[in-house]
């Protein structure tokens, strides 16, 4: 084999590497676009079990923390506010830290727990993001 042969046969299979790899980032970031119900109750329990009521776990929260599915039934409620409050809390609620992905999960989550069909979805269609809120 000369040298241009396996020149061009390494250009090649880095070219055909590249575009799997790109192939599989897509596919990856389509699979994260889609908000899940299931990523988001495990991120609550995991993150925000400690003081708020998350499922039907018989536990109760703390007086003046609002259960899971309160908040998701609270009139008035939004996506947006939700995702404020996720993004910069309030006191005494920690700053856990987590991506507008995982935010998305959460809005799936609390959208589950919703009872009021008229009033307008937690999730976005077309998946999304919620734009950070400003400081002021």
């Amino acid at each position: 084999m000369s040298m241009w042969t396996r020149g061009a046969t390494r250009v090649m299979c880095a070219a055909v590497a590249a575009t799997g790899i790109a192939a599989l980032a897509d596919w990856a970031l389509a699979q994260a676009a889609e908000p899940s119900a299931d990523r988001g109750r495990a991120l609550a329990v995991r993150l925000c079990a400690n003081c708020h009521l998350v499922d039907g776990s018989g536990k109760s929260a703390p007086e003046g923390i609002g259960t899971f599915r309160g908040i998701a039934n609270r009139p008035g409620q939004s996506a947006d506010r939700i995702s404020n409050v996720l993004m910069l809390p309030h006191m005494p609620m920690p700053d856990v830290q987590i991506t507008r992905d995982e935010i998305q999960d959460i809005l799936a989550y609390l959208e589950t727990l919703r009872t009021n069909p008229d009033v307008a979805p937690l999730v976005k269609p077309g998946g999304q993001k919620p734009q950070y809120p400003s400081k002021t």
